[in-house]
């Protein structure tokens, strides 16, 4: 018997110090990219013209005027803290977009930060946009190990001016594992409608939008975003709701509420989700410029 537990032991501990250390699962895909968004729990790939759709929908840059700014904050749960940053610009018939998140986790828990890169290009074949992406995601865990893998969107969005768009959009279509074992990214397809139900260089703003989202080992989810309110020689405010199940949570908070204050070319928005992926009553607050 003691020889027998001398040779496991000589022969089985090389084995179990050679197992992988197993990644967490990253956060950044299950949380908003954009304020706007946020607003209407989570709904994003038919919102065109914003920077922030880049995370979403890489095709939604194309109908972007000439240069889009965004950027977002957001105190969470137990400390942690949530960033964002993008830009998109357009180049003729292509345009070209990138961003960055970043989730700080301040609390002792196994992850310590999840970052995320996004670069896309868009083209024209009027009224079709084409567009795709690739996404460096890495998280770091408590011992300081970090999990890199790089994956990619492909996507295309029919847009009629500013009156409606209907997007289609493969995520995570193809991954690559950078450093450490491949990060949990699983694909999902995504559909998408919004309607401009009040012309947009009227004083009022009404638009409604439905997104719905079939990921790979889960339930299809499908989100409702309605916005309104008035702009009036550049100055306005705009009030947004959504309500659809959370990433990775099921019964009650599924309604998100949001708001923005429009000057001229800026806008200042702002978002609380009762429920996220990562914690509850949470507020987001953002910025946009469109020069």
């Amino acid at each position: 018997m003691i020889a027998r537990l001398a040779l496991a032991l000589l022969f089985g501990a090389p084995l179990l110090g050679a197992q992988e250390v197993l990644p967490p699962r990253p956060a950044l895909p299950d949380l908003p990219a954009s304020v706007r968004s946020a607003g209407m729990a989570g709904l994003a790939v038919p919102l065109t013209g914003d920077a922030a759709v880049v995370f979403d929908n890489p095709a939604a840059i194309g109908p972007i005027r000439r240069l889009s700014l965004e950027a977002s904050y957001a105190r969470l749960p137990s400390d942690r803290w949530y960033t964002t940053g993008a830009a998109a610009l357009r180049l003729g018939r292509v345009s070209v977009g990138g961003g960055y998140r970043y989730l700080d986790y301040t609390d002792d828990g196994p992850v310590r930060g999840n970052l995320q890169w996004v670069a896309a290009v868009a083209g024209r074949i009027s009224p079709v946009y084409a567009g795709v992406s690739a996404k460096y995601v890495s998280v770091e865990d408590s011992s300081g190990t970090i999990f890199r893998t790089l994956t990619e969107d492909a996507s295309l969005t029919l847009a009629f001016f500013d009156i409606a768009s209907v997007a289609l959009v493969f995520d995570n279509i193809g991954t690559t594992r950078l450093t450490g074992e491949p990060l949990d990214l699983p694909s999902a397809t995504r559909l998408g409608f919004s309607l401009n139900f009040i012309d947009t260089y009227s004083n009022g703003r009404l638009l409604g939008t439905i997104e719905t989202i079939w990921t790979d080992g889960e339930s299809r989810r499908t989100l409702l975003g309605l916005e309104g309110g008035f702009v009036i020689s550049g100055i306005g405010l705009v009030a947004r709701i959504g309500h659809g199940g959370q990433p990775r949570l099921s019964g009650t908070g599924k309604t998100a509420y949001g708001a923005s204050v429009v000057l001229s070319r800026a806008r200042i928005d702002y978002a609380y989700q009762p429920q996220t992926a990562i914690g509850s009553a949470v507020h987001l607050l953002g910025v946009h410029w469109t020069p």
